[in-house]
């Protein structure tokens, strides 16, 4: 049985790619030389030194200190040094900015700050191991006294032998840098900008930085200007016309580039959809040939103009009047790339950008209201120059700003007098990050190890800012609730933005990335190429994009940063490919000798094991060794105590076990392995007290692996599958029935499971817990599939919030009745029952096999109220052989019916206003007597003689006044008492609107009319062994003299397979009252681009007058010659000929 819970690039060597709102093809820019240090520290070290507070003061390290007789007068000097720091901190900030001596001093300290923060962390596990081992001993009955046990510890530990010399290092650095504080000038300010008030204006949700036309403001003219240039010839006869946006960072390019995208006269020339990168170079020659397309390149760098040629090769080939699109901010990137016109993108006007800062900071309240606010806060949109992310980043600050004196003080702050000629940062942005808080400028400080243009996840993010003790402590929320908070908080000030593409991923802005950069100075380090030449010995964060060979040389100079805290391997591909290759001497040499590593990720690397020596590492919170070829894990993992985060996401060369000590982790929060196969869960996971994340429980055979443990993880949310539960023991004698019933009571889910699936259950009824609303009030999604002993089916009708409903499998279930809608002998009527499936959408119902009856009516049902389905939308019937009784009747939602295998089913149509898709196959019994009709009606597909010819006789009425028919797909239907010449005569309105016929298995079939479908686009013939020829029911004679005839102008795809009888594309059969005649014509099908003919026999030629043919399969076609005129199609691209 198996049980499964759930809560709440391809690119060019020189190319950088990735999707946006648009194809956004960002090419190689130049590396911003970015002056590093400056607006680190003072406020942005006032969270770590609380942190250092808080451990001075803890238990564990006072603990410590009295076990190995250390002076407590370390400590007491300790707290006086950094107290003494700490008073300074806010003026330190504000002073580095223009004096290069503060901001040395503020780095230095930065750097002794982390070294005392590794000390005493060092300090913490050493005391928190030793008490988990001595708790582990009791659990066992081997001692009883758990405080002598501490105390006798004899293990050997390398931070006994130094720790006093090490403390008094720290020490001192730390007194020397206190000293010069004096020299510097800098003076005690108590509480300024670094931790100022954190009050919200108003009550009220912050407006999000994604890309929204609304908050976009002065762009009008800018839009119009490029539509006409879009609009405009090309320049001596060029088909393809590049056209630039040109303009400082920040300004809006990218923005107006998405909003002209976006407009619907822009959309009347992109007839090209791009799915993937895939289609770049050769690709993009196929898919861009002979057609018009609109391209959209985003902050393009590259002044080569070598390189942009060979990009530009595809693009030569599409169709007059192509355009590209640019934003740069270099006017030399138009020059190389001949754009036929520049538009110099100017800043906002005045009232635009009071505008932008009036949406973000009062978020579209009445100014007026707040005159004193609107006067300052006009000040400073001029003080903006006019650049929308400075007034967008500046507004979203001062929403959380809520007094005068707060906005007057960003108003008069000197950053405003600094110049961004040196550094590349906008003042307006360095003011923004001055004012965050101390705990939000490390998390987005540590964000500059993401590239420009990265992608990522949002919960990645905060689990890598749990690994390195970013997050704060909170008594009421957990680190991850407060890492979404820190995320929020970011995110409404425009320090990350949504991207683009299929999952939710955000991104930094490019400024924002320097910012980020700059901001971090020497203590990040992005890797970025094949070789490494300086790295600051400062380091303690470092990031490497993952490549084909990753040798040694490349990391070797990672040796003297002997205190990194990440080493993280990033896929900036966003690719998932566990081939990158990366030296053994990295990971069983340099990695282990790096002692403080928090964060360590070998994502996509072709590592097959770790070194014993990785349980050295005992700082690591945060592993992740998803997409390797990892073969097993060695057992000094499990000396990583304070692992929080461990991923192990898709190896799929894992041999299966885990190591048996894994409960040792007492930390772990998050475990994931979601598509690696283990054999067992391990003994006593059930003491992972912290676990959130459980990706699966599988249950051993062996002793103690049960599901108990499960019972015991309280903070378990996500996504949980259970494995393997035919392996659990029982006592007494019951039979398996009961105990599967047993088993599954005990599983009760808490009240906020989203999604459960329950498979292979052995029990012949289900736990009451199952169909309670009160139990599963907020389930959305419910599978009930191979239970085959069960009988019958809870009262899932009454789960309020179920849309989504799968069941397949119940092989002894006979009959679906009241007790599938309600609890007991409720009714329709009974005031204390709720309608039945209310909420629900989807139902699928699947390999019944002994399902007769559906009970779908009852008393007191009210089908103007839409009875017992008022919301379904989508209903699947698969493999019910034997169901006989009707279907539920009044479906006012339904948009798509599906009954397939349903041999028996003798129930009507129900009546379905809002059907668009019918699939009706192998129901040869059912009754069209009394068909409704179905005016939205788009798609039909139907199998087996009786339904077709049901459906299509003259007398029925299901398709005659069906107007907007697109798809009609008949499948094994012989059916001789219906006459194909007559299908599509005038009653058949559905003809002239139909775009897709599809005919298999109708060997009735001797010709098709195909005149009598003017919109056909897509027109499949499969194993109709009687057809002829494709024919029109009437030609003019001058048609026929011209020896040419028009089947269809909108014909795209043609596909005949396995039609032996079938003689020449270019016979036409005319039918007329006395009798039939054939002409050899031409098929003159100019929009045909695709044919497909596979096994016949007797066809010797292919048309001519074919301009567009660019696709030919030709599959067993024996007597094929040639076409008429002796040569392929001038457009054609593809030929497979294997006749």
């Amino acid at each position: 049985m198996k049980l499964i819970y759930q809560v709440a690039s391809t690119t060019f060597p020189f190319l950088s790619s990735s999707i946006c709102v648009f194809l956004f093809l960002p090419f190689p820019f130049k590396k911003l030389q970015i002056m590093a240090g400056a607006l680190v520290g003072g406020a942005f070290l006032s969270a770590f030194l609380q942190v250092a507070f808080d451990r001075l003061a803890s238990p564990k390290i006072l603990d410590y200190f009295q076990e190995k007789n250390l002076d407590f007068g370390y400590l007491k000097k300790l707290n006086i040094t950094l107290t003494s720091i700490y008073a300074v901190l806010d003026d330190a900030e504000e002073k580095q900015i223009g004096n290069p001596l503060v901001k040395r001093w503020v780095n230095e300290l930065k750097d002794a700050v982390f070294d005392a923060e590794d000390l005493l962390d060092e300090i913490d596990t050493e005391v928190a191991q030793k008490e988990q081992e001595a708790e582990l001993l009791a659990a066992s009955s081997k001692v009883r006294n758990l405080s002598s046990t501490f105390m006798a510890s004899t293990s050997v530990n390398p931070l006994d032998s130094d720790i006093e010399l090490r403390i008094k290092q720290v020490l001192d650095n730390l007194e020397y840098l206190e000293q010069r504080k004096h020299v510097l000038r800098l003076e005690e300010h108590g509480m300024g900008v670094g931790a100022g008030a954190y009050r919200k204006l108003f009550q009220r949700l912050p407006t999000t930085s994604s890309v929204d036309e609304t908050n976009v403001y002065g762009r009008t003219d800018d839009k119009e200007a490029i539509i006409n240039l879009l609009f405009s010839d090309g320049v001596n006869g060029s088909c393809l016309s590049v056209i630039a946006i040109v303009a400082m960072g920040g300004i809006g390019k990218t923005t107006l580039a998405q909003l002209v995208y976006n407009d619907e006269r822009a959309l009347n020339i992109t007839t090209t959809d791009f799915e993937s990168l895939d289609m770049l170079q050769l690709k993009l020659k196929d898919k861009l040939a002979k057609k018009k397309f609109l391209l959209v390149l985003d902050d393009v760098w590259s002044e080569n103009r070598t390189r942009w040629e060979a990009l530009q090769f595809p693009f030569n080939y599409g169709a007059s009047g192509s355009k590209i699109l640019v934003t740069t901010r270099s006017e030399r990137v138009s020059e190389v790339m001949l754009s036929i016109s520049i538009h110099q993108l100017k800043q906002l006007g005045e009232e635009d950008g009071w505008k932008l800062f009036e949406k973000y900071a009062f978020n579209n309240r009445d100014s007026s209201a707040y005159p004193n606010l609107k006067a300052i806060g006009r000040k400073i949109v001029d003080k903006c120059k006019g650049l929308p992310l400075a007034i967008k980043t500046l507004g979203g600050l001062l929403f959380t700003k809520s007094s005068e004196e707060e906005w007057d003080m960003i108003l008069r702050s000197d950053i405003w007098n600094f110049s961004d000629d040196e550094s590349n940062i906008i003042p307006a942005l360095r003011l923004s990050y001055c004012y965050l808080p101390s705990h939000l400028k490390q998390c987005f400080s540590y964000c500059s190890i993401f590239p420009k243009n990265f992608r990522f996840q949002k919960m990645r993010l905060i689990l890598l800012w749990m690994g390195e003790e970013l997050l704060q402590d909170s008594t009421n929320k957990t680190m991850e609730e407060v890492g979404e908070e820190y995320f929020h908080d970011l995110t409404t000030r425009s320090f990350f933005q949504l991207s683009g593409g299929p999952s939710i991923c955000f991104v930094m802005h490019d400024l924002m990335n320097d910012l980020a950069k700059f901001v971090s100075g020497e203590f990040c380090y992005r890797l970025e190429g094949d070789c490494v030449r300086n790295i600051p010995q400062k380091t303690r964060h470092l990031s490497f994009s993952s490549s084909s060979e990753d040798v040694f040389a490349k990391f070797e100079p990672i040796y003297k940063c002997s205190r990194l805290r990440s080493f993280m391997a990033l896929d900036l591909s966003q690719v998932i490919r566990p081939n990158a290759f990366i030296s053994k001497m990295v990971t069983h040499d340099l990695l282990p000798q790096l002692k403080h590593m928090r964060v360590l990720s070998l994502y996509g690397h072709s590592i097959t094991e770790l070194p014993d020596s990785i349980g050295n590492l005992k700082h690591i919170r945060y592993l992740n060794l998803s997409h390797t070829r990892i073969k097993r894990l060695p057992d000094s993992m499990c000396m990583l105590y304070n692992l929080q985060s461990f991923r192990l996401r898709y190896c799929q060369h894992f041999w299966g076990e885990l190591p048996s000590d894994m409960h040792k982790l007492v930390n772990l929060r998050h475990f994931d392995f979601l598509g690696t196969k283990i054999k067992e869960t391990p003994l006593h996971m059930g003491r992972l007290k912290c676990l959130q994340t459980l990706t699966c429980f599988k249950v051993g055979k062996c002793n103690g692996s049960d599901t108990k443990q499960l019972g015991e993880l309280n903070q378990l949310r996500g996504s949980l599958s259970i494995l393997e539960l035919q392996n659990l023991e029982w006592r007494g004698e019951n039979d398996n029935s009961e105990k599967d019933r047993n088993l599954l009571e005990r599983l009760q889910p808490h009240k906020y499971l989203k999604k459960l699936t329950v498979r292979h259950y052995g029990g012949t009824r289900f736990p009451d817990w199952i169909g309670d609303c009160y139990s599963l009030p907020r389930i959305v999604f419910l599978e009930l599939s191979d239970c085959k002993y069960c009988f019958s089916l809870p009262p899932l009708g009454q789960l309020p919030s179920l849309k989504e409903l799968w069941i397949s499998g119940f092989d002894i279930l006979e009959a679906i009745g009241r007790e599938f809608y309600f609890y007991g002998n409720g009714s329709l009527s009974n005031s204390k029952t709720t309608q039945p499936f209310r909420s629900l959408e989807i139902l699928r119902i699947e390999d019944m096999m002994s399902w007769k009856e559906w009970c779908c009516c009852f008393e007191g049902d009210n089908e103007a109220s839409g009875g017992i389905f008022p919301c379904l939308q989508d209903l699947h019937i698969y493999n019910c052989p034997r169901l006989k009784e009707q279907l539920p009747q009044q479906l006012p939602s339904l948009r798509n019916l599906a009954l397939r295998e349903c041999q028996k089913l003798v129930s009507s149509l129900p009546r379905a206003p809002t059907l668009m898709a019918l699939v009706l196959e192998k129901c040869e019994e059912m009754s069209f007597g009394d068909v409704p009709t179905f005016p939205g009606l788009i798609t039909v597909i139907v199998g087996g003689s009786h339904v077709a010819e049901s459906l299509l006789k003259e007398e029925e009425v299901l398709l005659t006044n069906i107007t907007c028919l697109e798809q009609l797909c008949i499948q094994d239907s012989d059916f001789p008492n219906l006459q194909w010449p007559k299908f599509g005569q005038n009653h058949y309105s559905f003809c002239n609107s139909l775009q897709t016929l599809c005919i298999n298995g109708c060997n009735s079939l001797f010709s098709l009319s195909l005149d009598l479908f003017p919109k056909l686009k897509k027109l499949d013939l499969w194993n109709c062994r009687n057809l002829q020829s494709l024919s029109v029911s009437s030609v003019s004679s001058v048609s026929v003299s011209k020896g040419q005839h028009y089947l269809t102008t909108s014909l795209i795809w043609l596909k005949i397979m396995r039609c032996p009888k079938f003689v020449s594309l270019s016979q036409l059969e005319l039918g007329a009252a006395g009798g039939s005649s054939s002409l050899s014509l031409n098929l003159n099908a100019p929009a045909l681009e695709s044919i497909i003919l596979y096994d016949l026999e007797n066809t010797k030629s292919l048309p001519d007058l074919l301009p567009s043919l660019q696709y030919l399969w030709l599959y067993n076609c024996p007597q094929l010659e040639s076409f008429p005129k002796g040569s392929f199609p001038s457009n054609l691209t593809t030929l497979q000929n294997r006749c």
